[in-house]
C-alpha cells in the first residue's frame, strides 16, 4: 500500500447529522488525532466546514507517512532507550512547524511530490486561496494539538508556563504559516479587493448607504398601478409568474437585509416557520434544522452550527410580505419549504439559483447605478452576494444598539451574538460590524487631534505673555 493511500476520508452520520473521520486503511480505523478534533469542534459545524478541515488533516498525515515512514499519530508515541513508549506530543508539534514547507510542495504539486527539488519547474495545480485554506485549517489542528498537550494533564508545569508554552507554540505556528504562505492571511480580515484592469479597490463587506438604496430600488416590485423599470426580473417564459418571482425575491432581500440570515438558513426556512412571538405582541421566524423534511434538493443547506437555531421578531411589513407570497403567488408544491423556484415542480430553491437572484440584481445595478459598480468611475461594487447583506445588518444593527439603545461596545456584541446565530465568545461581531467600529475609532481620533490643536491654540498665548519682560 503506497503511502498516499493509506488515509482517506470517510462521511458517518452521528445523532442524525453528518460528520467526516480520517481513516487509517492499516487498520481500519479512524486516526485518533483528527477524531478527537472531531469530537471537540466538529460536531456543533456544518458539514461543509468539517468536510474542509478533514481534507487538509488527511493531506497532512499523507505527506507525514510518505516523507517519514509513520502516521503522525505514531509520532506522538516515541520508543525510549528500554523500549517503552511514551506520549512525546510538543516533539510532533515542533518536527510539524519544520515540515510546513514540504507540506506546501505536496499539495501544491497535486500531491506527487514532497520535495521541490524533484521537479524544479513544477506549477501549483491548487488556487492560492485554496492553499492557504489547507494551511490555515492544518494551523487550526495544530494549535488544537497544542492546546491539549500542553496542559496540566500531559505536563508538569504550572499555569503560567502552561499559558507561556502555548503562546510559544501559537506564534510559531503562524509564523511558519505566514512564511510558508508568502503573505499574511489572504482570506480573512482583508478589505482589499484584487480587480481586473490593474485596480486595486479598497471596501469593507458591507454595503454603504447609497449601494443599500440601490438595491432597494432595483428589487422593489412592479404593482398594477406602477411598473419598476429597474427590476430584473420582468420576463419570464410563463408571464403569469412574472409576480411570484419580483415577491418572492424581494422578500428574499428584505429577509437578509433586516434579519441578517445566513443564505443557508434562508432557503431552509419552511411556510410554518412564522410563529407567534410569545415574548411579544407580534410573530417571530423560527430558524431551525428541517430534519425528516424531505428536502429533495441534492445538496440540501445546513444550519451552520449549534447556535444558529433561535427566533428573531419579524416587522409587520415583513410579515404582511411574507403571508402576500405563501398565500397567493407560492402555489402548493409537496414540501413545506418557503422559497420555491418557478417551474412547474416548485421545487425547493436551490443555492445556485439563490445566487443567480443576486447576480440578476447586480447586473441591473451595473446598468443603471454604473457610478457604484464602474471601478473607473469610483465605484468599488465589484459584486454582490448574500453575505454582503448579512455584513451590512451587522453594521446597521450594531449602529443602532450603540447610538440608540445606548450599549457599550461589550453589550452591542452580545446582543448581536445573539441576533445573529453565533456562539458566546465568538468574535464574529466584531468582523461583521467592522465598518461602523472602524468609523466610529476615526471620528474619535479626529476628536482628539481637534481637542490636541485647541489646547495648543490656547496655551499659545500664555506662552508668549510669559516670555514679556
Amino acid at each position: 500500500m503506497s503511502a498516499k493511500e493509506r488515509f482517506r476520508l470517510k462521511r458517518f452520520s452521528y445523532h442524525g447529522q453528518l460528520s467526516v473521520v480520517v481513516i487509517d486503511d492499516v487498520t481500519d480505523l479512524p486516526a485518533l488525532l483528527p477524531l478527537l478534533y472531531m469530537q471537540s469542534w466538529g460536531l456543533s459545524k456544518a458539514i461543509n466546514t468539517v468536510q474542509q478541515h478533514m481534507v487538509s488533516i488527511c493531506q497532512w498525515y499523507n505527506y507525514w507517512q510518505c516523507k517519514h515512514h509513520r502516521s503522525f499519530d505514531e509520532m506522538l508515541f516515541e520508543t525510549d532507550q528500554h523500549g517503552f513508549r511514551t506520549l512525546a506530543p510538543l516533539n510532533a508539534l515542533d518536527a510539524a512547524m519544520v515540515d510546513y514547507t514540504g507540506f506546501c510542495v505536496y499539495i501544491d504539486s497535486g500531491q506527487k511530490s514532497i520535495d521541490a527539488n524533484d521537479d524544479p519547474g513544477f506549477k501549483p495545480v491548487i488556487a492560492n486561496a485554496t492553499h492557504d485554506v489547507r494551511l490555515g485549517c492544518l494551523t487550526q489542528f495544530l494549535l488544537f494539538l497544542a492546546r491539549r498537550y500542553v496542559s496540566g494533564r500531559y505536563t508538569q508545569l504550572t499555569s503560567k508556563e502552561q499559558r507561556t508554552t502555548f503562546d510559544s507554540y501559537r506564534f510559531r505556528l503562524q509564523a511558519a504559516r505566514r512564511d510558508v504562505c508568502g503573505r499574511l492571511n489572504i482570506r480573512k480580515r482583508t478589505t482589499f479587493s484584487q480587480v481586473s484592469q490593474g485596480h486595486l479597490v479598497v471596501r469593507e463587506r458591507s454595503l454603504t448607504p447609497a449601494e443599500t438604496q440601490a438595491i432597494t430600488v432595483c428589487a422593489r416590485p412592479s404593482t398594477s398601478k406602477q411598473t419598476n423599470p429597474l427590476n430584473p426580473w420582468q420576463r419570464h417564459v410563463d408571464q403569469s409568474q412574472v409576480a411570484a418571482v419580483q415577491i418572492r425575491n424581494h422578500l428574499m432581500i428584505r429577509i437578509l437585509f433586516n434579519y441578517g440570515l445566513r443564505l443557508g438558513e434562508l432557503l431552509l426556512l419552511q411556510t410554518k416557520s412564522l410563529v407567534p412571538y410569545a415574548s411579544g405582541a407580534g410573530n417571530a421566524l423560527a430558524i431551525t434544522t428541517s430534519e425528516g423534511s424531505g428536502d429533495p434538493r441534492q445538496a440540501p443547506p445546513k444550519l451552520k452550527n449549534a447556535w444558529s437555531e433561535r427566533l428573531i421578531e419579524l416587522a409587520p411589513e415583513d410579515v404582511k410580505l411574507w403571508e402576500l407570497y405563501v398565500d397567493h403567488l407560492r402555489g402548493n408544491p409537496p414540501h413545506p419549504f418557503l422559497l420555491v423556484n418557478t417551474r412547474k415542480n416548485h421545487a425547493p430553491l436551490s443555492m445556485r439559483a439563490a445566487q443567480n437572484v443576486f447576480d440578476a440584481l447586480y447586473a441591473a445595478l451595473d446598468q443603471h447605478f454604473p457610478a457604484l459598480c464602474c471601478v473607473n468611475l469610483g465605484g468599488t461594487l465589484t459584486t454582490l452576494n448574500a453575505h454582503m447583506l448579512r455584513f451590512t445588518w451587522a453594521t446597521d444593527t450594531f449602529e443602532a444598539l450603540v447610538e440608540r439603545d445606548g450599549c457599550d461596545f461589550e453589550a452591542a456584541k452580545d446582543r448581536l451574538r445573539q441576533l445573529g446565530g453565533w456562539s458566546d465568545t465568538s468574535p464574529m461581531p466584531q468582523k461583521y460590524a467592522s465598518r461602523y467600529i472602524a468609523k466610529s475609532a476615526n471620528a474619535a481620533n479626529v476628536r482628539r487631534i481637534s481637542a490636541q490643536r485647541r489646547l495648543h491654540k490656547q496655551s499659545k498665548p500664555k506662552q508668549q505673555e510669559g516670555g514679556q519682560p
